[in-house]
């Protein structure tokens, strides 16, 4: 649990041993936002984009996904244990210029959540602690035999795909959903290669989706849509692709709101 101060929402000095921590970019162009802070005020280096610069910590975030992100911010919490006597204000890094959503970027953080000298903002820790409620709510794992289900009818479609997701999203994702309300539509649990989504009132079987865990992340292949008409009524695939991203990512608290759009 995080029981330490946040990082203030402006900060304009710092102690001594006090560091600024910012989204760079590789080239070190400090050119806007926090970067531009830091190389002003805090000692960034103009052409360095990664690590401490005077009172100021660079984790780039402008060449490519959370992905690419995540061993700098991991290098960083590294270097942040080895320097005990500084003490480390991490900023809303990524979610500016670099355009990614505090959902996004809180739980890279979330090994520094018990690292003493590291300072997080209040929406990275807000983040962090939903996902922690919501791990302990699916202390349950849900498999097949949790809720009556239906198996795949044999009028169905199998549409290829290619999405990712995080090892640590999919974590959750494979606790799976056990509904506790009557407004609760849906059921859904994972096997080792499978993500299958039932109709929570009916057992009705309407997305088998395939993985592959490949460390790091989880690509999704392929998605597998009922399409009996007597059971499930939508034909766009396109569509369907977007409702199951919408369900997977609301799933594990990421942003769906790139797929809603095309669901509905």
């Amino acid at each position: 649990m995080y029981n330490k101060e946040f990082t203030p929402e402006r900060i304009t000095e710092l102690k001594a041993n006090e560091v600024f921590v910012f989204g760079s970019n590789l080239a070190g162009m400090h050119g806007g936002g926090a970067a531009a802070l830091a190389f002003r005020k805090f000692g960034a280096v103009w052409g360095e984009g990664v690590g401490l610069q005077g009172q100021s910590y660079a984790i780039p975030t402008m060449q490519g996904g959370v992905e690419t992100i995540k061993p700098y911010v991991d290098e960083f919490i590294e270097f942040a244990q080895a320097h005990p006597a500084l003490k480390f204000y991490v900023t809303q890094i990524g979610c500016g210029i670099a355009g990614f959503t505090v959902e996004e970027m809180a739980p890279l953080f979330q090994a520094a959540v018990d690292v003493e000298n590291v300072i997080l903002p209040k929406a990275f820790v807000a983040v962090l602690e939903q996902k922690a409620e919501r791990r302990r709510e699916k202390s349950k794992i849900a498999t097949k035999d949790s809720w009556k289900t239906q198996p795949m009818p044999e009028k169905h479609t199998t549409i290829a795909m290619d999405e990712s997701i995080t090892s640590e999203a999919m974590r959750v994702v494979k606790c799976g959903h056990i509904p506790e309300a009557m407004e609760d539509h849906w059921f859904m649990y994972c096997d080792e290669t499978t993500i299958r989504y039932h109709r929570s009132w009916t057992g009705i079987c309407i997305y088998i989706a395939k993985y592959e865990d490949n460390g790091a992340t989880c690509r999704i292949s392929e998605l597998t849509v009922n399409r009996d008409p007597e059971q499930y009524t939508n034909t766009d695939d396109e569509q369907d692709v977007a409702r199951f991203m919408t369900l997977l990512t609301k799933q594990y608290g990421g942003d769906a709101s790139r797929y809603q759009d095309k669901a509905y």
